[in-house]
């Protein structure tokens, strides 16, 4: 029998990211474009290197905990530093160099830390020096049982103020599967991926957020069997090409002349004025807001004078709702959009 000859896709290339000089460093990329190897490969290195320390950081316990024993074994594979030898000691990765296989005292050094964002504020009292490099994994969540934490954006950057103590030795790697544009992140920073643009700079070039757009990957995916047989699906557009399944072009369209301000909706993820066109009965909401905006609030806590609250049973967020069945009401953005969906499923 023949030994099975391994394919190898163009995978990730962190060069072009890291020369901005940016410190939030976002890539939300296809499927399998070797984001989280390329990672561990950079923090590895800069470890063995420069005494660099790394922190691999996921959501939850249990994440973590099913990633980090198989943490080293795609960089094995790929026979990636054999001139050193690793080991899962705790909440570490440590190496050793193969010189000192037959020394009684092994000395072991620290490459980096195995961190949940959930357990953060146990972290608060513990100081991380040799840091200069967070890998947040997977920090956009794909469909299932698992939520994001309340005020997550906030718990992240109080967990990096831990790391970093405003020393400015720190970055971060934001890596995910383009999944969805309503994730804490987006929201919190204003990140709209837009058609045809692969890079965004954003708060004075502390954010830089990389859409890649890999003919190559794409290419070399799709000439593979399991390639093949997704071709021209949802889920081919999502895994291999990079689309965010809830950035679609449906209900999209800038309001008319006509359209006159009515109100504003104030939620937890943004602020939308609404605007309405009698004469042909189409509603419009949209994150510009007018000089004098009047305001309702969906939330109790967001109650402050000059505001009111909207109930699910007002007048107002009846009229929206069947505005929206019925077709009538159109968004000037994926994130409008998406963001008053969730206010009609309340």
């Amino acid at each position: 029998m023949s030994e099975r000859v391994k394919k190898v896709h163009p995978w990730y290339n962190f060069d072009k990211l890291f020369s901005h000089n940016c410190v939030f460093n976002f890539v939300p990329g296809a499927r399998g474009i070797g984001k989280t190897y390329g990672a561990k490969k950079f923090g590895i290195r800069a470890a063995i290197a420069r005494g660099e320390q790394f922190i691999y950081l996921r959501r939850y316990e249990k994440e973590l905990k099913a990633s980090k024993q198989t943490f080293m074994d795609d960089l094995k594979a790929n026979a990636e530093f054999e001139d050193y030898d690793f080991r899962i000691n705790a909440n570490r990765v440590e190496f050793s160099s193969v010189d000192f296989r037959d020394d009684k005292k092994r000395e072991w050094k620290i490459a980096g830390y195995f961190l949940s964002l959930s357990t953060q504020q146990s972290q608060k009292s513990v100081a991380f020096p040799a840091v200069t490099l967070i890998i947040f994994d997977e920090f956009i969540i794909e469909k299932g049982a698992v939520h994001y934490l309340p005020n997550e954006a906030d718990v992240f950057q109080n967990f990096f103020l831990t790391v970093d103590r405003f020393q400015d030795k720190t970055r971060v790697l934001f890596l995910a599967n383009a999944v969805s544009i309503m994730n804490p992140y987006f929201l919190a920073y204003d990140i709209k991926p837009e058609k045809d643009t692969e890079w965004i700079k954003l708060a004075d070039g502390f954010i830089v957020v990389h859409f890649p757009k890999s003919d190559a990957f794409a290419s070399s995916i799709s000439a593979t069997r399991f390639g093949k047989f997704i071709k021209d699906t949802d889920y081919s557009n999502y895994a291999v090409n990079n689309g965010f399944a809830d950035n679609t072009e449906q209900l999209l369209q800038m309001k008319s002349g006509k359209a006159r301000y009515r109100f504003t909706v104030e939620t937890g993820k943004g602020s939308f004025s609404v605007w309405h066109d009698v004469m042909n009965n189409v509603w419009y909401a949209q994150e510009r807001q007018p000089k004098n905006a009047i305001v309702f609030v969906t939330d109790p806590a967001r109650m402050d004078e000059g505001k009111r609250l909207a109930l699910r049973s007002d007048k107002l967020m009846q009229v929206l709702r069947s505005a929206f069945t019925l077709g009538r009401l159109y968004f000037d953005n994926p994130k409008t959009r998406n963001s008053m969906i969730e206010i009609f499923k309340g």
